[in-house]
């Protein structure tokens, strides 16, 4: 009996709700348990699977192709004035003008050696003469070129300018010049205006000469600001020498090199865009100004 007491004390009956003692179905849940739990439990550190690096590889050349692209687009925008041609290089460097058009053929570049010597002998200085006449209005070649309305729109003009009618011009065509023919008619006047004695001969007289002597005065000093404008404007960053030169002391050397625009090539774009019908005629939709556009 004592023995068999013992052996029943130190005997503990296991019930069905000990830890130590689970169904198959409590088991199942704590292994539903661990799997909601194995987001917040550490686990034991395993390889990278091949799928993850693939992921971040494929992002890694993502953001260099992104970076190259990005650096490929602006690139041109901040290396296109070293790789543009003279033409664009021109058409960049200046307002809209049908002549900067890259199919206009106005636009050819030549170096040229400016003759600044005092002594140096040119058709277009010295005292006047016929031939020395027919040289300046050769190059001042005041003659009437035609646009469409599109180029009024680009140069911010308005299309009440003067245009030519349907039967002079079909199509819409306006009365234009070229700047720089209005520079040398300027220029030109000047250089008459110097030589009042001789142009005021009447078998010499210009067209601008037969003005009371107000409107000439006024347009000779148009004249000298508006050529005034240009050089400014143009700003020649050329660079000017000088020598030592007996009885003279510091004598500057104009004769310097340039770059500049053939005139020739103007003149025939001028000449390719003249209208044959003379002078504009007043049309249907003509609008007058009350005065001069200032």
């Amino acid at each position: 009996m004592g023995v068999e007491s013992k052996e029943q004390a130190d005997y503990v009956p296991v019930y069905s709700d000990s830890p130590l003692s689970k169904s198959s179905e409590s088991l199942h849940d704590d292994e539903s348990n661990k799997s909601l739990l194995h987001g917040f439990l550490k686990s034991p550190t395993r390889p990278m699977s091949w799928a993850k690096l693939g992921f971040i590889a494929l992002a890694a050349i993502n953001t260099m192709l992104l970076v190259a692209t990005v650096v490929t687009l602006n690139y041109p925008k901040r290396s296109e004035c070293r790789t543009c041609t003279e033409q664009e290089c021109a058409a960049k460097t200046s307002l809209y003008s049908p002549l900067l058009e890259p199919d206009s053929g106005a636009i050819e570049y030549e170096h040229v050696m400016f003759q600044g010597a005092l002594e140096h002998k040119s058709i277009y200085k010295g005292t006047p003469n016929k031939d020395l006449d027919e040289a300046w209005a050769f190059i001042t070649h005041m003659n009437n070129s035609v646009v469409t309305g599109d180029v009024l729109d680009r140069i911010g003009k308005s299309r009440i300018a003067v245009k030519y009618t349907e039967e002079q011009e079909p199509g819409g065509k306006y009365f234009v010049g070229i700047e720089v023919f209005h520079h040398l008619h300027c220029l030109n006047l000047l250089r008459m205006y110097t030589y009042r004695d001789y142009y005021d001969r009447p078998e010499n007289k210009p067209a601008e000469f037969t003005d009371s002597e107000g409107i000439l005065r006024k347009h000779v000093d148009h004249c000298i600001d508006m050529l005034r404008q240009t050089l400014i404007c143009h700003g020649d960053a050329g660079i000017v020498t000088y020598n030592w030169v007996k009885r003279y002391g510091l004598y500057p050397d104009f004769s310097t090199q340039h770059k500049c625009r053939r005139l020739d090539n103007i003149i025939e774009w001028a000449d390719r865009h003249h209208s044959t019908a003379g002078d504009p005629a007043e049309g249907p939709d003509t609008v007058w100004l009350s005065q001069p556009p200032e």
